[in-house]
């Protein structure tokens, strides 16, 4: 169903009169007197419970990309973390920075009798997050909680029905350290907050937030999976990290993924695994990033009826049944160039990259590149012309002629540059002067502009010639218009002056 459809048919259900106010509706439905009336509305309308219809509706309109740092679990990935994941002794699942509970609810379908433990800071998704639970009847403590800071600001409980799960709100929130025997997670990427002493006591001295959550996991769990940014695998930042938990002996597999998996965002991620029981400090270094499928997403445009009555088709990366199998199939077994098990002291040589192509073979065939500051300099040529035209344009415009995905797809570009660039100062064997310079060529502002200007002194866009030429054509259509309604006053007027009917004043 396309996402405009499906949003005013759930805001129907729940009686919203906005789709801001969701959330809200969502908790009044599941505190009323009758929530299992909304429940069996919900499943008429999206009777395949196996997949978090209500997730696809809230990243949409509520998801805060820019502070809390919020991209929601597409389903491939979370059944690949399910899958994973898995252990034969299993019965309680801690989900991390559970969001909407997309995780959850594909852990759920492996095994309907798991019980869980579902971690969230955002009080807005909570609301959605126990409709989840509540509507698949899925046992589970949810606790409001800054997880890495410790701070708790309530709990829930959903306990097992007939057919759907009812509610308890404690008096007194959840403050027990709850063990489970798997930790999933999606936290948010590239945090820089305080973290709790606890925490900070399962780190070394050198942390990010990414390992914080990863320390705050095995802290709860025996084994635990989590999708971080695939920077994780390779930034100096956190190479520290990457040693620590190699020498523990706990990781178990480092896992690169495809790029544009997530609808919000297009960075790169990857997936650790880890494993407290292991019995070898050995590393499986996997790269699934051509092992994908591509799924067509449709969604009408905001704003007008000329824009609500176009259909727009987006393109994600996601992954197969057949495809999930075989990445973890991987995680046992080295194939090819696609999984490789690296002891300890081959990843110390590469400084704990994790990322599989630093341990292949190269084969050289006789084919010469040119030099890499000369290929960086072609690159920012290119980059240069399309930074001449530069466009700021106010965010409400922006989605109304359809520049939002433009704006995203030029910060996400920026943070690759950033990364390579890093990746380039790194080398040791081999100067690269060259940098590859920022894309400034669209941005988003709150102010009501709408400016576009050519920003070289000294070189003109190549677009200018064609954009002056419909400007001309544009105002001399004004001009043409301008001179017709003046004539049209001048024949509207010259009656009423001759007659005497219209007269100047003194």
């Amino acid at each position: 169903m396309e996402l405009k459809e499906l949003t005013l048919k759930i805001c129907d259900i729940f009686g919203c009169s906005s789709i801001t106010t969701l959330p809200d509706k969502v908790m009044f439905a599941l505190f009323s007197q009758n929530p299992t009336l909304y429940f069996e509305k919900y499943k008429e309308l999206c009777p395949d419970l196996t997949v978090d219809w209500m997730q696809r509706v809230y990243q949409f309109y509520h998801a805060d990309r820019k502070e809390k740092k919020q991209d929601y679990t597409p389903v491939s990935l979370s059944k690949l973390v399910a899958f994973l994941s898995y252990t034969p002794c299993e019965k309680v699942v801690y989900d991390c920075c559970a969001g909407s509970g997309s995780l959850t609810i594909q852990k759920w379908c492996t095994n309907p009798d798991l019980k869980f433990v579902c971690e969230e800071l955002d009080t807005n998704v909570l609301p959605i997050l126990l409709f989840n639970l509540c509507i698949r009847n899925i046992d589970a403590t949810v606790v409001n909680k800054n997880i890495l800071t410790g701070d708790i600001i309530g709990s829930y409980k959903v306990i097992r029905g007939s057919i759907y799960g009812v509610i308890q709100r404690p008096m007194f929130p959840e403050t027990e350290f709850l063990k489970a025997d798997v930790g999933i997670s999606n936290p948010p990427f590239n945090l820089k907050v305080p973290v709790s002493e606890e925490i900070i006591k399962a780190l070394p001295q050198k942390y990010t937030c990414n390992f914080a959550f990863v320390a705050h996991c095995l802290q709860r769990s025996e084994r635990c999976a989590l999708i971080l940014p695939r920077g994780v695998l390779t930034s100096k930042e956190e190479k520290e990290c990457r040693r620590y938990f190699i020498e523990k002996g706990w990781l178990q597999a480092a896992i690169s993924l495809p790029e544009k998996m997530f609808e919000s965002t297009s960075v790169a991620t990857c997936i650790l695994l880890f494993d407290k029981k292991k019995t070898s400090k050995d590393v499986m270094l996997i790269n699934a990033e051509g092992m994908k499928s591509v799924e067509v997403r449709e969604q009408r445009g905001e704003g007008g009826a000329s824009h609500y009555n176009r259909i727009y088709k987006k393109e994600f990366n996601t992954f197969s049944d057949e495809q999930i199998a075989a990445i973890c199939e991987l995680t046992v077994k080295e194939q090819d160039s696609f999984s490789k098990r690296l002891s300890i002291e081959e990843l110390e040589q590469k400084g704990y990259n994790l990322t599989i192509g630093s341990y292949l073979p190269i084969e050289l065939k006789g084919t010469i590149h040119r030099d890499f500051n000369a290929i960086i300099s072609d690159i920012n040529r290119v980059i240069r012309e399309r930074n001449v035209i530069k466009v700021t344009v106010n965010k409400v415009w922006a989605e109304r002629l359809g520049l939002t995905e433009i704006i995203k797809d030029c910060e996400s570009s920026n943070e690759v540059v950033k990364a390579m660039n890093e990746s380039f100062a790194s080398f040791k064997n081999y100067e690269v002067k060259e940098k590859i310079i920022e894309n400034k060529y669209i941005q988003s502002s709150n102010s009501k502009v709408f400016c576009i200007e050519n920003t070289d002194k000294e070189i003109l866009s190549s677009i200018m010639p064609f954009f002056m030429n419909m400007y001309k054509q544009h105002i001399y259509y004004l001009n043409n218009e301008e001179n017709r309604l003046l004539s049209e006053l001048r024949d509207s007027m010259l009656p009423l002056l001759m007659n005497g009917e219209l007269t100047f004043k003194d």
